[in-house]
């Protein structure tokens, strides 16, 4: 589930995931309604507020409105506020010119990092005191 990758006609599209064990199956298909269904971009849908629930109280996330709060308790759920539904999101969508955007959303520190143009290979370091690793026939 974490990550999952959306395809189009066989071709990615984009690919997200986060942590958060149980949370992250409702945080995934939130994000992805919100890209497919709202039109959201891939930074809007990582950050978008969150609810989540196992059917007995419904939490949501503090940045939800108070009008959707008194709505929800209106049709009779237990609402709780919380900081933050799940773990942080990051996502890389895909587009037709080959290019690939990234983002990553406030609720945990994080980075989109993505490789191409021959780059993602062996030996390819992010960080500077990372041990080389050495391609065959080096």
């Amino acid at each position: 589930m974490a990550p999952t990758i959306a395809l189009k006609g066989g071709k990615p599209v984009f690919a997200l995931g986060l942590p958060g064990g149980l949370r992250i199956f409702g945080s995934t298909l939130q994000a992805i309604v919100n890209l497919i269904d709202h039109g959201m971009t891939l930074q809007e849908a990582v950050e978008a507020p969150r609810l989540w629930t196992q059917g007995q109280e419904l939490e949501i996330e503090d940045t939800f409105p108070a009008t959707a709060r008194t709505g929800l308790e209106a049709r009779g759920w237990k609402v709780l506020s919380v900081p933050h539904v799940g773990g942080g999101m990051t996502a890389i969508e895909f587009d037709k010119d080959g290019t690939a955007t990234g983002a990553a959303c406030w609720r945990a520190d994080g980075v989109a990092i993505g490789l191409g143009g021959g780059q993602a290979r062996a030996g390819t370091r992010f960080w500077p005191d990372a041990p080389v690793v050495e391609e065959e026939g080096d």
